[in-house]
């Protein structure tokens, strides 16, 4: 992706503030080494440090896990796997492609516009695709992905509705307005993208190459 440009007006608010969530697993861990160590040494505890001992770890875990998991939400970590690198780097190629309309022209966080997008409505709608990212990663170490990528299951439509459903613009389109393309349309039945709207991603950047690579294979 392009560098930003320097400066604080672009810069978004809070953009470089310190994470408490990334140091707090390290303050619980200090503590809990000490009385475990405390522990090994005198070969025994009290019941308070003893409790302390297991309590601290657990919680040292639960938050690191969550660090990781808030963090997993940005572009910049879907972008780490070299599969879909060219997919985030397209994002700010401005080639009319749904994602990189919504991503140049600030309609979804820049921070957080694949899981903007990628996830559905609601805690589930979280949970789906946190749980679709760590597949993700699985096939990614494992090598079991089929190039071009494709989108498992049917287009979630909701994760449109969640920002346009209400948005004057969006109901004035007269195509909108009609009762049996709706019902085709939530019921999945009909994609948006395809048929009145581009796709989300060029089918090259599907391809999981980068130019540097596809230069490379040209050369052979």
């Amino acid at each position: 992706m392009n560098p930003s440009p320097a400066g604080p007006l672009f810069q978004p608010p809070g953009a470089s503030a310190f994470s408490w969530l990334a140091l707090l697993p390290v303050l619980l861990a200090i503590p809990a080494i000490v009385i475990l160590g405390r522990g090994l040494l005198r070969g025994r505890l009290p019941a308070a440090l003893a409790a302390a001992g297991i309590i601290l770890p657990i919680a040292a875990y639960g938050f690191a896990s969550g660090y990781v998991m808030e963090g997993s939400k940005e572009v910049s970590f879907c972008g780490s796997c070299h599969i879909m690198g060219p997919i985030v780097d397209s994002l700010s190629a401005n080639d009319k492609m749904l994602a990189s309309t919504h991503y140049t022209r600030g309609l979804v966080p820049h921070e957080h516009a694949c899981y903007t997008c990628h996830s559905g409505y609601g805690i589930w709608g979280t949970m789906d695709a946190k749980m679709a990212g760590l597949m993700h990663m699985v096939r990614t170490i494992t090598g079991r992905y089929d190039l071009p990528l494709k989108l498992n299951g049917k287009f979630d439509i909701a994760s449109c509705l969640n920002c346009h459903a209400a948005v004057p613009s969006f109901r004035a389109v007269e195509a909108h307005q009609n009762l049996e393309l709706q019902k085709q349309l939530v019921s999945g039945e009909m994609s948006c993208t395809g048929l009145c709207h581009p796709e989300a991603h060029p089918a090259s950047a599907l391809t999981g190459q980068t130019a540097s690579l596809d230069a490379r294979v040209a050369h052979r």
